[in-house]
C-alpha cells in the first residue's frame, strides 16, 4: 500500500515526496485511515514504528481540509485558540515534534507553536494574541497557561498524548485532567501514543476518558524492541566499570552513540572521567537539572556535532536521531521498561543498531524482569562479543585463580623468608651484644691478641702482658 491510497492532500503529499516516503509503516497503515474519520486511538507500538508520522500527517490533512470548507472571516477571533495541541513529557520529545510538524508545514503552512521549557517567559503571552493550528506543549506549561487564561481549548480538535504512559509516570495526571477538561469532550478527538503498555494508563482511560471510546492498535507486540538491536551483556564489577567504558570507547565504540546513566550525578563524574582520556571524540551531557537552556544548548550540539552523549533517562523516550548507532547502559535501569525505551533509540525504521550493557552482580534482579518483559523476541538474544579486547581491564581488578601449584610455591616462599629472618634475628642479636659490649670505657676492654701462636690478654691502660 502506497501513502497516496490513504493520504489525499497535496500539501502533505508534497512532504512525502521531499522525504521519499513511499510506502506507510505496519502502524501507520492501521491508524491514519480510521484517525481521519475522527476515531479516537490507543496505538501501543515498538519503538521506531512510526508513530509520529501517524498522528502528525493525519492531523495536517484535516487541518487543511477545515481551512477549506470553514474558512475565518476574522483571524482575530481565533486568537491564542490552537486547534490541535500535541502533549509531550519532556521539553526535547517536544522540540522534536516541534520539527516534524514544522517540516510539514512547510508545505502545508501552518502555524506550528512551541510551549515547554526555556522557550522564554513572555512566550505565553505572544501565544494568546497569535492564530495556532498545531501547538506542542509540555503538560505543566500548558496547565499553567489555561489557568492564566492565556489560551483557550474550546476550539481545539484533535489532543494527542506521545508517550502516554511516561506522562503519567512523570506525575503529570492533575495537568492531563486540567488540560483535557478545558477541551469541548463533544469536540475533540483523542489520540494516545506509546511503546509501552502501564497500568496507570489503562487507569486513566477508564477514569478521565470514560466516555471515549478508543480503537485499539497493536497492543500485542507491546513492550518489545525492535528486531534490528543486537544486545551485548558484559558482565563486571562496579570497580570495572569505567575502565570497560574506557576499553569500549577505544575498541568498540563507532559512530554516534549515548551512554545511558540513573542519576544526574554521574552523567557529570562520567563527563569529566572520560573527556580528557579522549580528546578526539565529543562529549556532550544532558541530564533534568540543568537549566532548560543548557539542556537546549548540548543536545543541539550533539544532534549537529555528533560524539557521544552521556544522558540520564531524559532521552530514553520517543527520540529520533538520525544516525545513531549504538546506546550503551553504563547502569541498568530501576524499571525494565525504561530499558526497553532506552534501546528503542537505535534499530530504528529497520536500520541495525546495537545495545551494550554492563551488568555487575546487583543487577541480577533487574536483568530477570527486563527478559520477562521482551521475552520471546530476538532482539535480546546475545551476540557473541570480542572479550580479548577487554581481558587487560578484567585482569587488572579480578582476583587471580589460584592452583595447587600456586599453593606449593608461596608455602616454600613463606618457608624460606621464615629461615631467612632467623638467621637475620641472629645477626642482630650478636650486633647488639657488640654495641653493649663497646660501651665499656676503652681502657678497661680486654681484647685477646695472638703473639707467636700464644694468647695474650691486653688492655688499654696495662699494655701488653707476657
Amino acid at each position: 500500500m502506497s501513502f497516496e491510497k490513504i493520504l489525499s492532500h497535496p500539501s502533505v503529499l508534497a512532504f512525502l515526496e521531499e522525504h521519499k516516503m513511499k510506502k506507510p509503516t505496519a502502524i501507520q497503515t492501521q491508524v491514519i485511515p480510521d484517525f481521519i474519520k475522527g476515531k479516537s486511538v490507543n496505538v501501543v507500538a515498538k519503538t521506531g514504528s512510526g508513530k509520529t508520522i501517524a498522528f502528525a500527517l493525519p492531523i495536517c490533512e484535516l487541518l487543511k481540509e477545515d481551512e477549506a470548507n470553514f474558512p475565518v472571516a476574522d483571524k482575530k477571533t481565533a486568537f491564542g485558540k490552537p486547534r490541535a495541541v500535541i502533549l509531550a513529557p519532556t521539553r526535547e520529545l517536544g522540540l522534536q515534534l516541534h520539527k516534524v510538524f514544522k517540516s510539514v508545514s512547510h508545505h502545508a503552512k501552518m502555524r506550528i507553536r512551541l510551549l515547554a521549557g526555556g522557550e522564554g517567559a513572555k512566550t505565553n503571552h505572544l501565544l494568546a494574541r497569535d492564530n495556532i493550528d498545531v501547538l506542542i506543549a509540555t503538560p505543566g506549561r500548558l496547565s499553567s497557561a489555561l489557568k492564566k487564561k492565556e489560551l483557550n481549548l474550546k476550539e481545539t480538535k484533535y489532543l494527542i498524548m506521545d508517550e502516554a504512559d511516561q506522562l503519567l509516570d512523570m506525575g503529570f495526571r492533575k495537568d492531563l485532567v486540567n488540560i483535557y477538561g478545558s477541551t469541548d469532550a463533544s469536540l475533540v478527538h483523542v489520540g494516545l501514543f506509546s511503546a509501552t503498555h502501564s497500568e496507570s494508563l489503562a487507569d486513566f482511560c477508564k477514569t478521565v476518558f470514560a466516555d471515549i471510546e478508543f480503537i485499539d492498535y497493536n497492543t500485542e507486540e507491546k513492550n518489545k524492541l525492535t528486531q534490528t538491536v543486537r544486545t551485548f551483556n558484559i558482565y563486571v564489577t562496579d570497580k570495572e566499570k569505567i575502565s570497560m567504558t574506557e576499553a569500549f570507547l577505544k575498541n568498540q565504540a563507532k559512530g554516534r552513540g549515548i551512554i545511558f546513566v540513573n542519576k544526574h550525578e554521574t552523567v557529570d563524574s562520567l563527563s569529566l572521567e572520560l573527556a580528557p582520556k579522549f580528546p578526539k571524540i565529543k562529549f556532550h551531557s544532558l541530564h533534568g537539572e540543568m537549566e532548560a537552556r543548557d539542556r537546549k544548548k548540548n543536545y543541539d550540539r550533539f544532534l549537529k556535532e555528533g560524539g557521544v552523549l552521556i544522558s540520564t533517562d531524559i532521552t530514553a523516550r520517543g527520540m529520533h536521531i538520525d544516525d545513531l548507532i549504538w546506546v550503551m547502559n553504563f547502569d541498568l535501569p530501576f524499571e525494565a521498561v525504561y530499558y526497553i525505551h532506552r534501546c528503542g533509540r537505535v534499530g530504528r525504521m529497520n536500520a541495525e543498531g546495537f545495545a551494550y550493557n554492563l551488568v555487575t552482580p546487583k543487577d541480577a534482579n533487574i536483568i530477570v524482569r527486563i527478559n520477562e518483559a521482551i521475552k520471546n523476541q530476538s532482539a535480546m538474544r546475545l551476540t557473541t562479543f570480542d572479550e580479548a579486547k577487554f581481558a587487560a581491564v578484567k585482569s587488572k581488578t579480578q582476583p587471580k585463580v589460584v592452583t595447587k601449584i600456586d599453593k606449593k610455591k608461596k608455602e616454600l616462599t613463606e618457608l624460606k623468608e621464615k629461615i631467612t629472618f632467623k638467621k637475620k634475628k641472629a645477626i642482630l642479636k650478636k650486633h647488639v651484644k657488640t654495641i653493649k659490649s663497646s660501651s665499656t670505657p676503652r681502657y678497661k676492654r680486654k681484647e685477646e691478641r695472638k703473639v707467636g701462636g700464644k694468647k695474650f690478654g691486653t688492655s688499654k691502660k696495662a699494655g701488653l702482658r707476657r
